[in-house]
């Protein structure tokens, strides 16, 4: 799976992979994140292999495998 897009709303974070799945966690999830401006959270890169999501400017890395952390709830938007 690959990542193909990243969005948030005021309260998570989703992102779309190649296999039309939509996932969205909580932003608390990602401390740094959660306490990022809207224009640093939109300041997002991909990954080379589209299976990681970069943030320069707040020093924040995730991997695709980490929004399928089984240790927590998952939230699948309804999209």
């Amino acid at each position: 799976m690959k990542i193909e897009k990243v969005w948030f709303d005021e309260q998570n974070i989703y992102v779309v992979t190649d296999s039309g799945h939509t996932i969205g966690n909580p932003l608390k999830w990602y401390e740094r994140l959660a306490r990022a401006t809207v224009e640093q959270r939109n300041k997002y890169e991909i990954g080379p292999f589209a299976e990681s999501v970069h943030w320069e400017e707040i020093d924040e890395d995730l991997s695709l495998e980490s929004f399928f952390d089984f240790k927590r709830e998952l939230h699948y938007a309804k999209i």
